[in-house]
């Protein structure tokens, strides 16, 4: 459809001058479409999306969430821009009609409100995942996926600036770590620390019996040692595991810490022979916090219902975090989250370790791929946490609501059959794990 030109400043309205506004188009026959986001930094995949919405009607509405709710549904450090610049930086573009800043966890309210013709999402949402699904069927709101492929996001952008940081000498600069018939990889810092003190050696690092053993078998170990007053994990596998490789795990640390997320600092990863053996050995260091299922057994007795929702809430939006950012964990146990005071920071007091099974993914994460990790989560929250507990964590989820979730919910169900009685889930209790 044909557009009128952009309408002059104060695009960005208060709820009750937008329903006038609205109700006016209406009443002169305009089409209204409505969509949402936070657009925290906008991007091309944004723009793309509001102008195919803009191409469904003759008045684009725009809801843009505010701080609080991007916070609650992001974790600690979003959004990255203010509301009041985003909704500016949304209003500025000509496809625009009118903005409005809300607070709600989802737009059920504000769809009741505006009784727009379409509800215009991207096209990384499907009818069936869209949280207001049931909304628009009452008030017969038509909805639109638009757009083209989800191929950009603001947590892609954070991740690429992190990853540009890395390359100039950031965080995390990596360099090769190979000869005498070794591969490896090393932490270009941490390089001094390791020579000085002589753990520069695969084999001393496969074979010293300093430090203690925190975990292990015959064929794999993890022994804590200390550096020059800093502690240190070193996991070795001999002999050495094809789907275990030291070199994957460290890129695995090294990605997800570009990413934003808290994981354990890599030092070196290397894959050569020691003593004729092939082994493998991956060096991190110590991240502060004690395991999840440890932290809830001591904590969560003494909580307030409150503080119990507040804490799932956490742990819920570090999850989808983890997945918002295009990385799947299968096989995330609650001993595979660190606490750094409480669960309730999400992903800012959650460190992410044993990364091992750590997957990236280039497309949103679907119901059955993201159920991995939510069923194994589950099952092992089961003797620290009751059904309910577990319910708030999927709640936050999957966005405050469980409208919508069906999916979500059968996808989890069907998981926890599947590996409830193996390995080390079989010998937990706790009843149902939903």
């Amino acid at each position: 459809m044909s557009r009128d030109a952009p309408t002059p400043p104060g695009r960005i309205l208060p709820e009750d001058v937008l329903l006038r506004e609205v109700e006016t188009a209406r009443a002169a026959g305009k089409r209204i479409v409505f969509t949402n986001g936070a657009f925290d930094l906008l991007h091309v995949g944004h723009l793309r999306v509001l102008e195919a919405a803009a191409e469904l009607g003759d008045l684009l509405v725009v809801g843009v969430n505010d701080d609080a709710s991007v916070r609650r549904q992001r974790g600690r450090g979003r959004p990255v821009v203010p509301a009041a610049e985003r909704a500016a930086l949304v209003a500025a573009l000509r496809c625009v009609d009118h903005v409005v800043v809300f607070e709600d966890e989802t737009v059920d309210r504000l769809l009741r409100a505006v009784k727009p013709h379409v509800h215009a999402k991207g096209t990384d949402y499907v009818e069936a995942s869209l949280p207001e699904r049931k909304t628009n069927q009452a008030l017969g709101v038509e909805m639109a996926f638009v757009g083209g492929p989800k191929d950009h996001s603001a947590t892609g952008l954070l991740a690429r600036a992190a990853a540009a940081a890395t390359i100039s000498g950031g965080i995390d600069r990596v360099v090769p770590w190979d000869g005498d018939g070794r591969r490896g990889l090393l932490l270009d810092r941490a390089r001094p620390r390791l020579a000085e003190h002589g753990w520069l050696d695969l084999a001393r690092l496969a074979t010293t019996d300093e430090g203690c053993v925190v975990e292990g078998t015959a064929k794999r170990w993890v022994r804590r040692i200390e550096v020059g007053g800093t502690a240190l994990y070193v996991k070795v596998t001999r002999p050495a595991e094809k789907k275990r490789s030291p070199l994957v795990e460290l890129e695995n640390h090294v990605a997800l810490r570009a990413a934003g997320f808290r994981a354990p600092e890599p030092w070196l990863a290397a894959i050569g022979d020691v003593d004729g053996v092939r082994t493998g050995v991956l060096v991190t260091r110590e991240a502060p916090g004690i395991a999840l299922d440890a932290w809830l057994r001591e904590h969560l007795p003494r909580c307030t219902v409150r503080e119990r929702l507040d804490i799932a809430a956490g742990i819920g939006l570090a999850v989808r975090a983890l997945h918002s950012a295009r990385f799947l964990f299968p096989d995330l146990q609650a001993w595979h989250l660190l606490v750094d005071g409480s669960p309730a920071g999400g992903r800012g007091a959650i460190t992410f370790i044993d990364l091992m099974r750590l997957e990236r993914t280039g497309r949103k994460a679907a119901p059955t791929a993201s159920a991995q990790g939510l069923a194994a989560l589950a099952l092992s929250l089961r003797p620290v946490t009751e059904p309910r507990f577990r319910l708030a964590i999927v709640r936050a989820y999957l966005g405050g609501t469980l409208r919508g979730g069906r999916p979500w919910l059968e996808a989890i169900a069907r998981r926890i059959d599947k590996i409830k009685d193996r390995g080390t889930f079989r010998d937990l209790d706790g009843g149902d794990a939903r």
